[in-house]
């Protein structure tokens, strides 16, 4: 079901840029079939080329990997470090609405400072 998601997600977003398979393609650097192959949730593809998908098409890079039901490599790694703390956190949180983590972001970073 992500395929299918994320090929719809990324055709709309294609096209909203006005941008050709041919000329996303040669943005990303893999063929126009491969773009329309992901388009249509014919082809699972890569994090590298849902990353270069995301910078092309001007897209938050951890929405996209979302959508593709993954996270990037730096999550990845986060969670390694704390294997216990982050998911007991974010059970913790999942709750809150977009605002409150908002709210619970900025108050990290103003601890960070």
């Amino acid at each position: 079901m992500s395929k299918i998601l994320l090929g719809r997600l990324i055709r709309k977003l294609r096209k909203e840029k006005g941008l050709s398979l041919r000329k996303l393609a040669e943005k990303v650097d893999i063929s126009f079939v491969n773009i329309s192959y992901i388009e249509n949730g014919r082809f699972e593809t890569s994090e590298k080329v849902i990353k270069q998908l995301a910078k092309a098409l001007d897209y938050d890079v951890d929405k996209l990997l979302a959508v593709a039901d993954s996270v990037n490599e730096d999550i990845k790694k986060i969670i390694k470090k704390l294997p216990t703390a982050v998911p007991e956190f974010l059970r913790t949180a999942k709750n809150l609405t977009e605002d409150e983590w908002k709210d619970l972001t900025d108050q990290i970073k103003k601890r960070k400072q």
